[in-house]
């Protein structure tokens, strides 16, 4: 039933299942049957009973939970630490272990803050009993040092990544598991984290910050992560509660009219985030890592499964105020269902006296525009609509392709020339929403054929991570400077670990 960890063992003195509600009823958890497609069992996966399908099982986190920091064991121009990924327990529910995998023992796993020009050198331990990578997402590492599934660190082994951080890579990422076909469960047990590069001429850095790392989780019935279901294997696994920087629902407070800037990551596998915030003004100044021309207020924003976003956001002026951050009602396409509003935290403004507000730039430094006279153009379909001998979903079936091919990882899919600019199209011929990744490089969107795209912030801006809905068109320019073989892939990981993946192998 549980590829990494084995058998799930009753935990010590437990009575059979509805002793184990009567525990969470008496710790003020609700409980009830089966979770509709969230839980039960399938096909293919057996599964335990799931705890039920809303976010209110969890408690609410009464602070604001700080990431660690991962130590800098170096002088400054250089960044040296040691991440391990390991088994490692947490009490999601009173009294309950749960077991995850963690990197340095927490998750998300310890924030890694470093700055442009840094030389970095970090030595992973691989504790699992199964491969893994480390993947930098988003950052211009050499392909050598990019965490790819066909470079995977052994069980038990260990390895040096190392990198320098370029000028012009200031921003946003995350780091997580990269190993063909068991990145989905890595993920969802817990391996992932944000990753800041720091610029010493950022235009925003006089502002506060707040990391808000966003996972989900699935619980079964004896407290332990259920394993994944058919459901999520044709949809991409999306849990049944939803955390911030590994706690349910934090609460903080504010100065009243304080300006913050919030890293937003969504480290999930499947949940699409449709952000709202309550109470008070937002504003987007990056994606993926890259910053806009300006800020852009918005009423809302969409990320996919492994987007970023900063935001800057002002308080109310008054005390007693409510600040919520929430997501709301996004589909998908085809059959997936609509996951359901979720608040994600709660900030009140405090008794202190009024802050002034902080004038944002009237422009930020956005990366330069890539040209528009290519010399050549690549064309990519994605898929959902295919059937293999075994049915839908499952790992090498061929239904998620790209160019009507599953990823086999000694196959070249695109050969492009170092630092030598493409224009693309890329067009979702599927019957639901996929995003799109590229390892080592950020891109440029210059057109959808989406209709509400011209006010998008995401129109001629540069990220790494796209999101195409079902029949979008979209061009995107891109450059990649270091040669190596490169991944793209959907980033749905689900889908990505059943085929939706393919190399680049770029040439000097």
């Amino acid at each position: 039933m549980d590829a990494i960890f084995g058998p799930v063992p009753r935990l010590q003195g437990m009575k059979p299942a509805d002793e184990f509600r009567r525990r969470l009823m008496l710790a003020g958890i609700a409980t009830a049957g089966l979770a509709g497609c969230g839980g039960g069992s399938s096909g293919t996966h057996m599964a335990v009973e799931s705890l039920p399908a809303t976010n209110d099982t969890l408690p609410t986190e009464g602070r604001w939970p700080s990431l660690p920091t991962l130590q800098n064991t170096s002088g400054p121009g250089q960044f040296v630490a040691s991440l391990a990924a390991a088994t490692s327990t947490v009490n999601f529910l009173p009294g309950i272990a749960t077991r995850i995998l963690a990197y340095n023992g927490k998750t998300p796993g310890p924030a890694i803050d470093a700055y442009e020009g840094d030389v970095v050198r970090i030595r992973f331990i691989n504790g699992l009993d199964q491969d893994t990578t480390v993947h930098w997402h988003g950052l211009p590492v050499p392909a050598s040092e990019d965490g790819n599934p066909m470079d995977p660190v052994a069980r038990g082994a260990s390895r040096d990544y190392a990198y320098i951080l370029p000028t012009g890579s200031a921003g946003t990422y995350w780091y997580h598991p990269h190993p063909h076909q068991t990145t989905p469960e890595q993920v969802f047990r817990g391996l992932a984290g944000i990753f800041i590069v720091r610029s010493r001429t950022d235009p925003l850095a006089m502002l506060p910050e707040r990391l808000v790392v966003i996972t989900d989780l699935r619980l079964d019935a004896v407290g332990q992560i259920a394993a994944n279901t058919a459901t999520d294997l044709a949809n991409g696994r999306e849990g049944d509660q939803v955390l911030v920087n590994g706690a349910h629902q934090p609460v903080d407070t504010i100065a009243p009219g304080a300006t913050e800037r919030w890293r937003v990551v969504d480290a999930t596998n499947g949940r699409y985030l449709r952000l709202v915030l309550d109470g008070g003004q937002m504003w987007v100044v990056a994606l993926d890592g890259c910053f806009l021309a300006k800020p852009v207020a918005v009423g809302e924003l969409l990320l996919a499964p492994g987007q970023r976003a900063e935001m800057v956001v002002r308080a109310p002026a008054t005390s007693g105020q409510k600040l919520v951050l929430r997501t709301i009602a996004y589909s998908r396409g085809a059959m997936v269902p609509v996951a359901p509003p979720v608040k994600l935290f709660e900030i009140t403004t405090s008794q202190a006296p009024a802050l002034a507000p902080i004038a944002l730039p009237a422009s930020l430094p956005a990366p330069k525009s890539l040209p528009t006279n290519l010399s050549a153009t690549q064309t990519v379909v994605l898929s959902d609509m295919g059937m293999g001998p075994s049915g839908m979903g499952g790992a090498g079936t061929g239904r998620f392709t790209i160019n009507g091919r599953s990823f086999d990882p000694a196959r070249d899919d695109v050969t492009m020339k170092a630092g030598v600019p493409e224009e693309w199209t890329v067009r979702n011929g599927g019957m639901m929403d996929h995003p799109l990744h590229f390892h080592g490089t950020s891109f440029q969107l210059v057109a959808s054929t989406r209709a509400n795209i011209s006010s998008d912030p995401r129109l001629n801006a540069f990220m790494d991570t796209v999101n195409l809905t079902s029949g979008e068109q979209i061009r995107i320019r891109l450059r990649i400077d270091a040669p190596g073989r490169r991944m793209f892939h959907c980033h749905i990981l689900e889908h990505e670990a059943q085929g939706m993946m393919g190399v680049i192998n770029v040439t000097p």
